[in-house]
């Protein structure tokens, strides 16, 4: 995800840029938040087998945080954790050191231990990651619908959460899940104003093939289905 640019907001109004300005600096916010809640949440339910700082590593490999927030996620998710780092550093000053040779056999029980542990961290890194997913992109749903309110003057509901998914050049599968989940949100509160959405799904495919809409290719495949 890339840092929200007003490139392709030049056709809106002068007031309508300015609002879209401070709407994607509060998203920015919403999802850094988003981001530093789900990492602490992330080292907690590991904290039985990662080490903290082991734990925190391990959420930025298996969740997608942007390169321009990591340092913020990173910095708000150690103060969130003060009280396990302190308890993680007390812990370690405490530990003495040793080494204790193994018969063949508690060798041979010892690296099938090892071997179990490592395949459940794996599982629950997985789960802990997906949680992370579905919370960063209910983020970005919400925030795409505000985007479509704001926008709702100028342009129809799907090309202002299009807007949305250009602004901040997501993935193209989380670009496709994001349209549609806010698609049917905005369905749902609005059932009158389907008919209108449907009535321009054609030109929103046209305009996704012009530099305007340049999006990856799956997710250009995406729209045309659901055209």
């Amino acid at each position: 995800m890339a840092v929200p640019s007003l490139i392709t907001s030049r056709r809106f109004s002068p007031q309508t840029r300015l609002r879209l300005q401070l709407l994607f600096a509060r998203t920015w916010e919403a999802l850094a938040d988003t981001y530093q809640t789900q990492a602490a949440d992330f080292v907690r339910r590991l904290r039985t087998r990662l080490a903290l700082e082991d734990a925190l590593d391990r959420y930025f490999r298996e969740v997608g945080v942007p390169a321009t927030m990591a340092d913020t996620v990173r910095a708000r998710a150690l103060v969130a954790l003060a009280p396990l780092v302190e308890a993680a550093v007390e812990s370690e000053e405490g530990r003495v050191g040793g080494w204790h040779p193994l018969r063949p056999d508690q060798m041979l029980d010892a690296l099938k231990r090892r071997a179990q542990h490592v395949e459940e961290t794996n599982l629950e890194c997985r789960l802990a990651a997906s949680l992370s997913d579905e919370a960063v992109a209910a983020t970005h749903v919400r925030m795409a619908l505000e985007t479509a309110e704001l926008l709702a003057d100028e342009c129809t509901p799907d090309e202002g959460i299009m807007h949305y998914v250009r602004t901040f050049n997501l993935p193209s599968i989380d670009a496709q899940l994001i349209f549609r989940r806010a698609m049917a949100r905005w369905a749902e509160r609005d059932p009158h104003g389907l008919e209108r959405v449907e009535a321009v799904i054609p030109a929103l495919t046209v305009c996704a093939t012009t530099p305007r809409f340049d999006l990856p290719s799956r997710l250009r495949l995406g729209l045309r289905a659901i055209g």
